[in-house]
């Protein structure tokens, strides 16, 4: 076909070729009206935006503050060999310790290089803080103020309010926050104005070593009551923890 003979190409239309624009839209995915109206829209937009909560505000601003327990530090850094009594010899001449309790392993209940120390008293607990950095078996400690967590404040509030009830007819007593190297002799020692039956000490199963707790089964009622009275006493340096034992009737 001659060139002549070829129909005349349709012209392209100028408002169709042109690209539309996409409409604005807000951030909920509304369109703005009008570019004029922009302002206003902003101004809603800004009047509707939530707000911060006050309690969110107040936590963060708070949250640079730092809580410490009275009269407690934490000692770590230290040797695995060191010995309870080592650790109580570099403490108590800064003051009366109430409690010492060792971090251990739980696979072997071998000592971690961590102690938690409790004075009678936060003046001397401030006083053992120049420990920090002294030399320890070629180790150097870190002696600091133990803080106050949230775990820590749960575990204050299960000591003192959830200690189990008397059973009827139970004559057992759970005893805690044992030494390691305590013996059923200075157990008993310990409970001598009670008439004991027998006691179990928690072994664990891998190391054979006592895991620090055991249950005392009494003769009689009387006997039971005397050594629960006996809670908080010392042995050996430590507070003992002694309650009603819990007994699985299922």
């Amino acid at each position: 076909m001659a060139a002549e003979d070829q129909p005349p190409r349709a012209q392209a239309n100028p408002e169709k070729t042109k690209k539309r624009k996409k409409p604005k839209k807000d951030k909920w995915g509304q369109p703005i009206a009008a570019t004029a109206d922009e302002p206003a829209v902003q101004q809603v937009q800004e009047r509707e935006a939530p707000e911060e909560p006050v309690e969110a505000a107040a936590e963060e601003a708070g949250h640079g503050a730092e809580s410490y327990e009275c009269g407690k530090v934490v000692a770590s850094g230290m040797p695995y060999t060191t010995t309870e009594e080592e650790i109580r010899g570099l403490f108590d001449k800064f003051g009366p310790i109430r409690s010492l309790q060792l971090s251990r392993f739980p696979d072997s209940g071998n000592f971690r290089g961590l102690a938690f120390v409790t004075f009678e008293s936060d003046e001397a607990a401030m006083k053992s803080l120049e420990l920090d950095g002294h030399e320890l078996g070629h180790r150097f400690m870190r002696v600091e103020r133990c803080r106050i967590t949230a775990s820590s404040k749960r575990q204050k509030k299960s000591e003192h309010e959830s200690d189990p009830e008397k059973t009827q007819g139970g004559l057992s007593a759970y005893v805690g926050n044992l030494s390691w190297n305590i013996t059923e002799k200075d157990l008993r020692d310990f409970l001598k104005s009670s008439r004991i039956t027998s006691i179990r000490f928690a072994i664990d199963k891998r190391t054979g070593d006592s895991r620090g707790f055991c249950h005392v089964d009494f003769e009689d009622d009387e006997s039971l009551e005397r050594a629960v009275g006996m809670n908080q006493s010392q042995l050996r340096g430590r507070p003992v923890k002694i309650a009603y034992a819990i007994i699985n009737r299922n």
